[in-house]
């Protein structure tokens, strides 16, 4: 297996964005890293989530494969006057569409733009300057004043936290650090007792590590009790999201997402063992690609994650700690009822199940160190072409567990299709230029589009009925699928990998999905006529193998 180290990575992206940089002085988009609307002319607008490169860019000028540091500092320049340009004049900026003035685009921001400057500032002409601090202390003034109102999304506050105290180092406001310090205070508030920070009401691992990313700097420039034991919590969470094949986070979480962002983790490294025992395994994930990487990665994640990887090639030497990981445990019985998670370890296998999302199972084979059931819930196909689902959250589930077993009940749902057309496109269009220009008009349509995009749950009268027997050598699981309306299906399948739910972040590649398991088709004759089927599973593990019982 080919490795490429951290390292290695970071330089091959830094030069990447460079090309999605718009270095050429004789445009009027000079600065701006969105190619598509600088470049491809595919986009009406700028992202300006994009402009978070600079950051990178600044940690790249002060690299040994920069001999020259004129011509970069001047692109960096640059990128932080376009920044400049595109924000709006109470200080936020767009990502999704025009004047959407997105707080948590601003937040994102607002840490990368003072970073960016601090490395530069003493190479800005006065007019410059002026122009930099005014568009810092306008976002500044912007996350001090507004609040996220589409859903608490812990790493977008969080982000906006490391944002306002960085402003306030640099400009001596102390309604910054204030503002900051209260959003620490709503995100420790919010809590689970289970030690995960909730991601549009639910846990979600991979994004968890990124709302670490910007705790563990805020801890690490003003260390206080109660974040120490917020982030120690946090910690003891994540530790068990890491799997024996490399792999981190999946479908059992809240927003499906896989993607580790290994900064905050890395910082933290030096004081937590749970900290230091993550970061050594994950960092291995990482130059072996066993996780999505920044080199799989699209260009609207590449900022954070490769900011991330500097921060985790900046941080202290970590604690040498014996610590190890659940996924390394003989035996484990976890059940995360608040999160919806529960693991079940032995000496052979790591096994998660989404209880919460219509029974998720993932179970690794800890001798082969790879995925043998990655089963991310029933995917049907109704007569009418309409896809059905089990991943979903079903208040009305019946879900009990115990030692050995995990019974769980619960309604299949449609899976959305909402996709772009030029059609709502134009009405989306026509909206933003009007209307969506007003504040409270402009939040009711992103709560409209989160319901419909990511918390819609439209409910068939399908149920399905999981059991999961675990003993050392096996696993068996006991699916039973019955309907209470005449709704016929024309294909219905389990154990493939998927997601039921909008989320951009989800479904990067990793070198595992090469490699799994076969699709198992269920008899949608036998459904159709007799309302009911049943499908059961052995994993033993002395064969390795998967095996379908009839």
């Amino acid at each position: 297996m080919m490795e490429t180290s951290i390292r290695e990575q970071v330089l091959l992206t830094c030069r990447r964005i460079l090309s999605h940089l718009n270095r050429d002085p004789a445009t009027t988009s000079n600065g701006c890293f969105d190619r598509r609307y600088w470049a491809w002319k595919l986009a009406d607008f700028p992202e300006a989530t994009f402009q978070r490169n600079v950051a990178p860019l600044a940690w790249y000028l002060n690299q040994e494969e920069v001999q020259d540091k004129s011509v970069l500092t001047r692109w960096i320049i640059n990128a932080l006057l376009f920044s400049a340009h595109i924000q709006h004049r109470d200080g936020s900026f767009d990502q999704a569409y025009p004047f959407e003035r997105s707080y948590g685009a601003t937040a994102f921001l607002l840490p990368d733009l003072i970073s960016a400057y601090e490395a530069i500032s003493t190479s800005l002409s006065h007019q410059e300057n002026d122009r930099i601090l005014a568009c810092i202390t306008r976002a500044g003034d912007f996350l001090s004043t507004h609040s996220e109102q589409h859903g608490l999304i812990s790493n977008h506050v969080a982000g906006a936290a490391l944002g306002l105290f960085q402003a306030s180092n640099l400009s001596g406001k102390n309604m910054y650090k204030q503002k900051s310090e209260e959003i620490v205070r709503l995100i420790l508030s919010n809590q689970s007792t289970e030690g995960w920070f909730p991601e549009y009401g639910g846990a979600d691992p991979g994004y968890q590590t990124l709302c670490m990313y910007y705790l563990a700097q805020i801890y690490h420039l003003q260390p206080t009790k109660q974040l120490r034991e917020g982030l120690e919590k946090s910690l003891a969470f994540l530790s068990f999201f890491a799997h024996p094949d490399g792999s981190f986070g999946g479908e059992y979480g809240s927003r499906r997402t896989e993607i580790y962002y290994p900064g905050g983790i890395a910082l933290l490294a030096v004081e937590f063992p749970h900290a230091a025992a993550l970061a050594d395994r994950m960092n291995q994930s990482i130059s072996k690609g066993l996780t999505p990487t920044i080199l799989d990665v699209d260009f609207s994640n590449t900022a954070p994650l490769l900011s991330n990887y500097i921060l985790a090639l900046e941080a202290p030497p970590p604690l040498t700690s014996s610590e190890s990981l659940p996924c390394d445990s003989h035996y484990i019985r976890q059940d995360f009822k608040s999160a919806g998670i529960s693991i079940s370890a032995s000496q052979n296998y790591y096994a998660i199940a989404g209880i919460s999302n219509g029974g998720v199972l993932k179970v690794f084979d800890k001798n082969l160190k790879k995925i043998l059931l990655d089963d991310c819930g029933l995917l049907g196909i109704t007569k009418r072409r309409n896809l059905i689902t089990s991943q979903c959250i079903d208040p009305d589930a019946e879900i009990s567990a115990d030692a050995d077993r995990l019974h769980i009940q619960s309604r299949l749902c449609f899976v959305p299709t909402t996709r772009p057309t030029p059609f709502n496109y134009l009405l989306l269009r026509l909206a933003n230029l009007t209307f969506m220009r007003i504040p409270l008009l402009n939040e009711w349509v992103k709560k409209l589009l989160v319901k419909t995009l990511i918390k819609k749950d439209d409910f068939i009268p399908i149920y399905r009925t999981r059991k999961i027997e675990f003993s050392d050598e096996k696993i068996k699981i006991v699916d039973q699928i019955e309907k209470k309306v005449g709704t016929d299906l024309v294909e219905l399948r389990m154990g493939i990998k998927f997601s039921a739910i909008h989320m951009a972040s989800a479904r990067y590649f990793s070198l595992q999905q090469i490699n799994a398991p076969d699709a198992i088709e269920l008899d949608c004759n036998i459904f159709n006529h007799t309302g009911s089927i049943t499908q059961s599973l052995q994993i033993d593990f002395g064969k390795h193998t998967v095996e379908r019982i009839l």
